[in-house]
């Protein structure tokens, strides 16, 4: 199949269950009047079903996006008829933020209000998408009528990970959950999100934290009730060293039975400064996997897969069909590989 490009860069897609598709396209621009930004809805043999675009200046925007993608990620999924898309933008007065916004899939009208408050616990009005500054990182997990949002925070409204509860027809919730020490704007926060995945009672999250730049990262995860009003203390699943190195690119995806796998990477324990961007080699060592139960608790032992390397912000994908785990990394610049782990909890991993 083939799909030309609607504009310039491409952000993310995703699949409906009747085989369609949806790609989020955008642009960097100086007019605050270009449409920059589109939706797009292909049908399963890649032909264009209907577009949605939208300004670099929409209302309730702050600011609106100037360059797409900046210094974060791109997310774009579904529950039930609702699309979102959910992204890092820098804005045009030069500010980093997150951006985001809800369609109805199948009339392509807009569901959401935008963004108009960025310090309040609940935001004012139903249908608002959460805004958080400076945004290094954004994960959405769908949940029923609505989404959850996840974002790496550095600013506005907090220095922390924070996240909020979307709801069609409901007024947004908030918890700013885990707080990095620091003034704002400081960039460096010697933590990496990793993501969120549903629980019997609420939400379940997993990331990396070393506080300062001299201790190494350790995987913790945070457990929150349904309506993210209350939230654990960090659950530390790993205790390195300076010598055994850091974790990172930490990830978590329920599997049956009240279970979720976590995976992350080993790297060699290093000082580098957060905010310097190396071509050095990263160090890595190791990929590790471990599955625990809704309250954080390890059923397994961690078990090393050797030579199996995991993307900086994929999402895992648990087909309950099979048993299996998958997602992609860029092999080479020109190749993607993508990894299937069949999960067998008593048993080595294949």
């Amino acid at each position: 199949m083939h799909i030309e490009n609607e504009l310039e860069r491409l952000g993310a897609f995703t699949k409906d269950d009747d085989g369609n598709y949806y790609f989020f396209y955008a642009f960097q621009t100086t007019d605050r009047n270009a449409e920059n930004m589109a939706i797009v809805k292909y049908d399963p043999n890649g032909e264009k079903l209907n577009t949605f675009k939208q300004k670099a200046y929409a209302v309730n925007s702050f600011d609106g996006v100037r360059i797409p993608f900046q210094a974060g990620t791109c997310r774009l999924e579904m529950s039930g008829s609702m699309l979102v898309v959910y992204f890092a933008r820098r804005m045009f007065g030069g500010h980093q933020a997150s951006y985001g916004f809800v369609l109805d899939k199948d009339t392509f009208e807009r569901i959401d209000r935008g963004q108009v408050a960025n310090n309040k616990h609940e935001l004012s009005g139903n249908n608002i998408i959460p805004y958080v500054s400076h945004s290094f990182n954004q994960f959405v997990l769908p949940i029923e009528n609505g989404f959850v949002f996840a974002d790496h925070g550095d600013a506005f409204p907090r220095r922390a990970f924070t996240f909020a509860k979307f709801q069609n027809g409901a007024i947004t919730k908030r918890v700013h959950a885990f707080a990095f020490p620091g003034a704002r704007g400081q960039n460096a926060t010697y933590a990496e999100m990793g993501g969120l995945a549903k629980t019997q009672t609420g939400y379940i999250f997993t990331g990396a934290y070393g506080a300062q730049i001299n201790n190494p990262r350790n995987l913790f995860v945070l457990t929150f009730d349904e309506e993210m009003t209350k939230c654990s203390t960090p659950i530390y699943l790993t205790k390195y060293t300076r010598n055994d190195g850091h974790a990172g690119h930490p990830k978590i995806v329920a599997l049956d039975n009240g279970h979720y796998l976590l995976l992350w990477e080993l790297f060699l324990f290093s000082t580098q400064p957060a905010t310097r961007i190396s071509f050095e080699k990263t160090g890595y060592l190791s990929t590790w996997m471990l599955i625990i139960n809704e309250t954080g608790k390890a059923v397994s032992e961690p078990r090393e897969l050797k030579g199996v390397r995991l993307n900086m912000n994929d999402v895992l994908r648990y087909n309950r069909h099979n048993g299996k785990v998958y997602w992609a990394i860029n092999d080479t610049s020109a190749s993607i590989t993508v990894y299937a782990l069949e999960i067998t909890e008593n048993k080595d991993p294949p």
